[in-house]
């Protein structure tokens, strides 16, 4: 049986804080990966020209001084890459926009797309932030977000936290386990979810650590105060958030707001 290879783009502009995706990866471990891809935007927020769409912006087609800047940028973060030692493929994009993210992804061999954001407050996070992350979320496949001044531990094991849903397969955990090294699960239900979920227990393969709370605020705070030990990763649904919604339903700013990072799996 041949192992499965995954592949992880990482978003770059050149920023500090875009720049702290690949630190995260690199140092924390918390994902399994065997190649990884540098995808470099040289103006992130510009929108494409009707010119510019109609030209697939790789490697050798972006303007000549941000390309040379741009390289060299790119090249120092491969070095850094090489440096670790980790035996993993490295291959990186330039590209003019975010907008080509779309071409890119569409190719179909992109696993998992990881970025970092910086969360100030709720209304920057629904005017500005949010639509970022719609636009990922739209765009990608699964997706991983987190804080830019995320603080990872790597003594401690990890916890990812999800609300339960009927689409949620026994192949989910498989899927999730391949690509994040996920010590436990943490479900939360709502009553009338009880019975849906209890025959998705008996489905799961044993292998996997998974523990059951009703989805209420105290037993969201005694997962927090149980698990000290563990680093907490929030699953959201793979969906995007409309200004209304956003308004009435901020979990992801909490999320990120709480300086926990936030998994979209597709």
């Amino acid at each position: 049986m041949i192992t499965k290879k995954n592949k992880i783009l990482i978003l770059l502009d050149g920023s500090e804080e875009s720049e702290k995706s690949l630190d995260f990866i690199i140092n924390t471990k918390i994902f399994k990966y065997d190649q990884i891809v540098l995808f470099f935007v040289l103006n992130p927020f510009n929108p494409v020209t009707k010119g510019q769409e109609k030209e697939v912006l790789y490697n050798d087609f972006v303007h000549d001084h941000g390309k040379r800047l741009a390289t060299l940028y790119v090249e120092k973060l491969e070095n850094f890459i090489i440096s670790k030692d980790l035996g993993i493929e490295i291959t990186h994009n330039i590209v003019n926009s975010k907008d080509n993210l779309q071409s890119r992804l569409s190719l179909g061999d992109i696993d998992l797309t990881v970025c970092s954001i910086k969360v100030s407050n709720n209304i920057d996070f629904i005017l500005n932030k949010s639509k970022y992350v719609n636009y990922l979320i739209g765009t990608s496949g699964s997706v991983f977000i987190f804080p830019s001044d995320y603080n990872f531990f790597l003594e401690r094991k990890n916890n990812l936290i999800l609300n339960f849903s009927k689409s949620i397969r026994p192949k989910y955990f498989v899927d999730t386990h391949d690509i994040l090294n996920i010590d436990k699960f943490s479900i939360l239900y709502s009553k009338n979810e009880k019975n849906n979920l209890e025959n998705l227990l008996k489905n799961i393969d044993k292998k996997f650590q998974i523990e059951i709370f009703l989805n209420n605020k105290s037993n969201l705070k005694n997962i927090y105060n149980m698990n000290k030990n563990f680093n907490i990763i929030r699953q959201d649904s793979h969906k995007k958030n409309n200004l209304f919604t956003s308004l009435y339903n901020n979990s992801r700013y909490n999320y990120l707001g709480d300086n926990t990072p936030v998994y979209f799996k597709s």
